[in-house]
């Protein structure tokens, strides 16, 4: 006999030997023991997870001479057969070769012989859902109703391509991805009787690899066998699958986490002169943050990480060194930049922005971070040193508003230079709403209020930036607004967008404030002179968009797209 791949040459041979699936063959054996069989089975879920193996055993669990058994016997004429493929009894069909109709009316002629050796006539079509919806009509009513020495086991990977009424007559299980640690003792296991010698690493590493597929895992094992003519070490699995070490991953992350942009370039082409996929760098780039992200939640477990102890320890002290807002902020510049090439953009420009990105990044951290630090610093306002003029630098990604913390609370939370000196003021005027608010506190709080809204409704934020803070009498804020723009002032002044922005600024301001939108004689934001052109371009030629310019205090915008 030739030489049997260790996918096929180690499949399980009855319900203990297979792996992760312990809730469905649970039910298989107690509905063997206590003789509850269907007449159809629906085995769903992705590739490589024991679901034709789970088809089989059941198959000779039924048939088996000693049977029917939860344990087949593995050695009477019946179970040889089945597991050679040879039985006339069950029949495997590949649904994507025989998806026709004629297939299937072929398949109802035969439904009605009695089995030739066996107890059941089986029949175990795969990938079912190739079946076109003329041969699923016309399997239908055999599927329903069909002898009682007939049972059929469809298995798929994608169950909703199945027709609903086919669903509806089946008893449907699915399988799942087998974790890691499984997959792991599988192998240890495979590579002892196939007396492998292989670094206690490695497993890990193609474990990893087959992305909770057992067949994807034992023909890596057997791929790497042949590689390496000995002793496997991880350097030849890593070398073998292109995978990127985890040691490069650590240096990759202490460079954008120490802000190196130089070398960090130097390391883009360190990983592309050696052969390395971007892509596939920048997934495992991508969990390792995810990592990361784990471990600064307060997670160590190793089940979820799947990685040895040392690592995770190394994997902590970088969570210690960046905020929650830093490893969104990262996550989302690799994420986009995956998106990036499957546009088909130059892989190594992409991959060099993307390294450029994360470590000239400012330290960054979300607005609710800010608003919490914020509310628990407001009893120390007196007590914060007088305010540099500093400028704050807003950085914004996908999901977050992301600010300088430092130098925000610097600015936002001293008392300005006009604020009465706190030892002449009176307790009366330290308390809530009573207290008078600096209009130089407002303004430097705008573009930050501006900021915030954006966060929750991007329209109202652009109204709010055309205004600006005119004065201040007692606790409500006079916003003005040019008089063109009359249509912007009755947006805000509607009460669910008033009470928001009120809202929004009492947290920033860590006073409570109302608001007034008033009309000034502070003239229009001049747009771009480019936009004047284009928007006298369009007067000229459409006077209809003068009236609407006009009547709503809109603007033209010049469109990159």
């Amino acid at each position: 006999m030739g030489y049997l791949p260790f996918a096929r040459k180690w499949r399980p041979q009855d319900f203990d030997e297979i792996v992760g699936q312990e809730h469905i063959t649970t039910t298989l054996k107690n509905a063997i023991s206590m003789d509850r069989l269907h007449h159809a089975y629906l085995f769903t879920g992705p590739r490589g997870i024991g679901k034709t193996s789970t088809a089989r055993i059941f198959s000779k669990a039924l048939n088996c001479e000693k049977g029917p058994s939860i344990k087949p016997c593995n050695a009477c004429t019946l179970c040889k057969e089945i597991t050679a493929g040879s039985s006339m009894d069950v029949i495997e069909i590949d649904g994507a070769s025989n998806r026709g109709i004629d297939e299937i009316r072929n398949l109802r002629e035969t439904v009605k012989f009695s089995p030739s050796k066996g107890r059941f006539k089986i029949y175990i079509i795969d990938e079912v859902h190739m079946l076109t919806t003329e041969a699923f009509n016309a399997l239908l009513k055999t599927l329903e109703e069909p002898p009682m020495h007939v049972k059929f086991i469809f298995a798929t990977t994608e169950p909703h391509k199945v027709l609903p009424t086919i669903l509806s007559r089946c008893q449907r299980f699915d399988f799942r991805r087998i974790q890691i640690k499984d997959i792991i003792t599988k192998l240890r296991e495979v590579a002892k009787l196939e007396n492998l010698n292989i670094d206690e690493d490695a497993f890990l590493y193609i474990g990893k690899a087959s992305d909770g597929s057992m067949r994807d895992a034992e023909s890596i094992l057997d791929q790497i066998a042949s590689f390496a003519k000995g002793k496997v070490r991880l350097e030849d699995v890593i070398a073998s699958l292109g995978m990127i070490d985890q040691e490069t991953l650590f240096r990759s992350a202490e460079l954008i986490i120490n802000k190196d942009t130089k070398a960090s370039l130097h390391l883009v082409d360190e990983i592309l002169n050696s052969g390395k996929d971007t892509k596939q760098f920048l997934l495992e780039f991508l969990g390792h943050f995810r990592n990361i992200m784990i471990v600064k939640s307060g997670i160590e477990s190793d089940e979820i990480i799947c990685l040895p102890k040392d690592s995770i320890d190394r994997i902590k002290k970088q969570a210690n060194l960046l905020t929650q807002g830093d490893i969104f902020y990262i996550i989302s510049v690799i994420s986009n930049s995956l998106r990036m090439i499957k546009q088909l953009l130059p892989e190594r420009i992409v991959f060099e922005l993307s390294m450029i990105r994360l470590a000239s990044r400012e330290s960054i951290a979300s607005i609710e971070e800010i608003l919490s630090k914020l509310q628990g610093a407001g009893s120390n306002v007196n007590e914060m040193p007088k305010p540099q003029p500093v400028q704050v630098h807003i950085q914004k990604f996908e999901a977050k508003t992301i600010l300088q913390e430092k130098p925000f609370f610097k600015k936002i939370l001293s008392v300005s230079e006009n604020t009465k000196n706190p030892e002449t003021s009176s307790p009366a005027q330290d308390s809530g709403a009573h207290t008078s608010i600096d209009i130089a506190r407002v303004k430097d709080a705008w573009p930050i209020l501006v900021k915030a809204m954006a966060v929750k409704r991007m329209s109202i934020a652009s109204y709010l930036a055309e205004g600006e803070p005119d004065s201040v009498r007692g606790n409500t804020v006079i916003i003005g607004f040019p008089k063109e723009l009359n249509f912007h002032r009755e947006v805000l002044e509607e009460k669910n967008n008033k009470d928001a922005i009120e809202q929004a600024l009492s947290q920033i301001m860590d006073t409570p404030v109302k608001m007034s939108f008033v009309a000034t004689d502070r003239k229009l934001k001049k747009p771009a002179p480019d936009n004047n052109e284009i928007e006298k371009g369009l007067k000229t030629k459409e006077p209809a968009i003068d009236s609407a310019l006009n009547i709503f205090g809109g603007r033209v915008f010049k469109t990159t797209r």
